[in-house]
């Protein structure tokens, strides 16, 4: 009988030492952050210990989350304890789990001191040694989310004098748990990821084990995962029987389809181990498990020094289980071989490409380090780590090579896509200029005199900018046909209309915009719009930074008011934080710009900076405009700017993630470079300015970046940024990703 009572089981040493002991890598439903526990870790611990003598104490209730499980589509439940319900867990396992421990079958080896899978397939590999050839093969349906309650606790009240210790644990199995903000009750099992469920499901099918010893029965188990061997193949017929009936007393059952009476000859799998005559093989599946894990320690972002850690680490547990399975000259055996060379030669390449390591000498240290003779022949060693080294540094070479190559073929790329960016618009910028169209070509004139002509299919925007130009209802009626977008922008850089069709806007779409206002969604709509932004300003500084070498305290500054955005309850709060980081990000602009600028002015701008951009953004506007307008979206219906009939205030929504990565760069980029950009007397930017920045504008337009994996145009993405607003509006996507560039 275990006797302890509660209070001395619960003392505060006990509490520290499980503290020390639990996983503080997850958290529970009540969000406890382990950092902000342990900051008042004694406080803490004695209020808990204080809560439980007296009876007070209610574990939390669970956090259940879903797991892909390996090789499978099926998931796996967990539930997530809270931080004090995993240390009171730690202190009830560590000590009754030594009293049951000495209960237990000899032939149960799960989650137990001194045995291990390894020993368990031992065990097996002893009894058909024995010649009990015939066996059985199965495991308990569903075991962990069938054990019942009342049938556990009575189990308990047979070992425990303390009746308050069975009350505490019956509170953690009958707790529930939320998924997806829903309670759901738990009212039979354990749940899978609490510290005690491996004790109490030892404990629970113990009574099965005992059943089978009784019965002398060979059988080896692991947690639900059992076999079952025999001389006869009419005993194993019979004890099955005899078993499936003594499971019903126990609220079990088998599970149908994994239950199987084999002869050695036809063979087994136990344990990721293969059992068929008198050969033994790790299993195909388990094998090329081992295998994958291998290739993915090299593909971790860690450096060098973990990276030999965590693959030692893991060579030691091959030893301990599956070398001790594989005969030496088996092809398994060098497929783990190969695995092994495979995983150092990427890491070596990935490790040169970054620049973490850079000469022969350290990677050899590094290589040195590393158990190789776990798999190789000792003499073998050292020869096995050239060739490592020699395959990841080849890899480097012919990767720089095919990159060089690439590096070519997308120079040439950007000088047309930046050629053919240029031409797709045909931007009026003169005073008495007048569009037409005459044999499919557009036809500028200017005081009745031919000055160019444009091919229709190759246009595919027209601005018109200032005043003082014509245009014939021809020209309109061949945009509407090709869906050629025209806008207006007057000199001071403010776009005051567009042409748009009847064709542009579907109603459908725009009713579930309107749907959408004064919801969660529109305040997750508004908070991507400002992600977006703010994390394209804070990645510019960052590459700007590494010219500069002055902006880390901003740059800070502004990712600590970025978390707070998650945080924000409405738009007046995030528009608040939206104010701060773009306060910081100019801030840190007029650091780096090579002229005078003192702050961001939008409207009345005097200065050539802010007059410039002013410009550069009125380009990009009437692009992003039309991109909403070709996703069938009310440009009227906006989610973070407030919406206003007479203005298109979606379109201020949507071009926030675009500002830095196509104007703000551009336009710093030409200051920079002492590109002539000036005003004139009139206190506006000159007409060659303007062209300049336009051509510069145009061309960002037109050039490709990578995103999401893929080489893509930059006036693409922000149509396709515009279709995955309209997929989140109609229900079809469930998030709302904003563009980052890659500066």
């Amino acid at each position: 009988m275990f006797s302890k009572p509660l209070e001395y089981i619960f003392l505060l040493d006990s509490l520290q030492d499980a503290y020390a002991d639990i996983n503080k890598h997850t958290s529970g439903i009540d969000e406890m952050d382990f950092r902000e526990f342990e900051k008042e870790l004694s406080t803490n611990l004695k209020k808990l210990a204080k809560e439980i003598k007296e009876q007070r104490y209610t574990p939390e209730p669970l956090k259940k989350i879903e797991i892909e499980k390996s090789n499978s589509h099926k998931k796996r439940p967990l539930a997530l304890g809270s931080i004090k319900d995993k240390v009171v867990q730690r202190v009830l396992y560590e000590n009754l789990n030594t009293y049951f421990d000495k209960h237990f079958s000899d032939k149960s080896y799960a989650y137990r001191p001194g045995k291990s899978t390894a020993k368990a397939i031992n065990r097996v590999t002893q009894f058909l040694n024995q010649k009990k050839l015939h066996v059985v093969k199965t495991d308990i349906e569903n075991f962990f989310e069938t054990i019942e309650h009342d049938a556990l606790l009575d189990l308990l009240a047979q070992h425990i004098k303390d009746k308050r210790i069975i009350k505490l644990i019956s509170l953690f199995i009958q707790m529930g748990g939320f998924q997806k903000y829903v309670y759901v009750e738990h009212n039979e099992g354990v749940h899978q990821g609490d510290i005690l469920s491996p004790l109490l499901s030892n404990i629970y099918l113990n009574e099965m084990d005992s059943f089978l010893e009784k019965k002398g029965v060979s059988f080896v188990r692991y947690a639900d995962d059992f076999v079952m061997l025999f001389e006869k193949k009419q005993e194993a017929f019979v004890t099955l029987k005899e078993l499936k009936s003594y499971l019903k007393k126990i609220h079990l059952k088998l599970n149908k389809q994994k239950t199987q009476i084999v002869h050695i000859s036809d063979g087994f799998t136990f344990l990721g181990v293969h059992f068929k005559g008198k050969r033994r093989s790790v299993d195909n599946e388990h094998l090329q498990k081992a295998i994958s894990k291998i290739h993915a320690f090299s593909k971790n972002k860690s450096g060098f020094a973990k990276f030999v850690e965590e693959l030692n680490r893991y060579l030691f547990v091959l030893k301990n289980y599956y070398l001790k399975i594989i005969i030496k000259d088996d092809v398994q055996y060098k497929l783990l071989q190969d695995a092994l060379i495979e995983s150092v030669a990427h890491k070596i390449y990935l490790a040169k490409q970054t620049k973490k390591v850079q000469t022969k000498k350290e990677f050899r240290s590094f290589l040195a380090q590393i158990k190789f003779d776990i798999l190789f022949p000792l003499q073998l060693c050292e020869d096995t780590r050239e060739r490592a080294l020699a395959k990841g540094l080849e890899t480097y070479l012919a990767n720089k090579s095919y990159k060089e190559s690439h590096k070519k073929i997308h120079k040439k790329r950007d000088i047309y896509a930046r050629k053919f960016a240029n031409d797709a618009t045909l931007h009026v910028q003169s005073f008495g200029f007048m569009l037409g169209i005459s044999k499919n070509k557009f036809v500028l004139k200017q005081y009745g005199k031919v000055v160019k002509k444009y091919p229709l299919n190759k246009v595919e925007r027209i601005i018109f900018e200032g005043k003082g130009f014509s245009f014939s209802s021809d020209v309109l009626q061949q945009c509407a046909k090709h869906n050629i977008t025209v806008d207006f922008i007057d000199t001071k850089g403010f776009s005051y209309a567009s042409l748009i069709t009847y064709k542009a806007s579907l109603s459908q779409h725009i009713y579930k915009q309107a749907m959408l206002l004064g919801t969660e969604k529109q305040l997750y709509l508004a908070k991507s719009f400002i992600r977006g932004k703010a994390k394209n300003q804070i990645n510019y500084l960052k590459y700007l930074n590494k010219y500069h070498q002055t902006l880390d305290k901003i740059i800070d500054k502004m990712e600590k008011n970025f978390v707070k955005i998650q945080t924000a309850s409405d738009n007046e709060v995030l528009m608040g934080i939206e104010g701060s980081i773009s306060a910081s990000y100019w801030q840190g602009i007029s650091l780096v710009l090579e002229v005078p600028f003192e702050k961001r002015v939008t409207q009345g701008a005097k200065d050539v900076v802010n007059s410039s951009l002013n410009y550069a953004y009125a380009i990009l506007y009437g692009k992003v405009q039309h991109a909403l307008v070709f996703a069938g979206l009310s440009l009227n219906i906006s989610f973070l700017h407030s919406v206003d009939g007479l203005k298109p205030t979606l379109t201020f929504d949507l071009i926030e993630e675009f500002r830095s990565f196509v104007v703000d760069r551009v336009v710093i980029s030409m200051f920079n470079k002492e590109e002539p950009l000036k005003l004139g007397n009139d206190g506006l930017l000159t007409k060659a300015t303007r062209k300049l920045i336009a051509k510069n504008i145009k061309e960002k337009l037109g050039s490709y970046t990578m995103w999401k994996k893929e080489s893509r145009k930059v006036e693409n993405i922000i149509q396709i940024q515009a279709y995955n607003l309209v997929k989140y509006i109609d229900g079809e996507s469930k998030k709302y990703k904003p563009f980052i560039g890659k500066f």
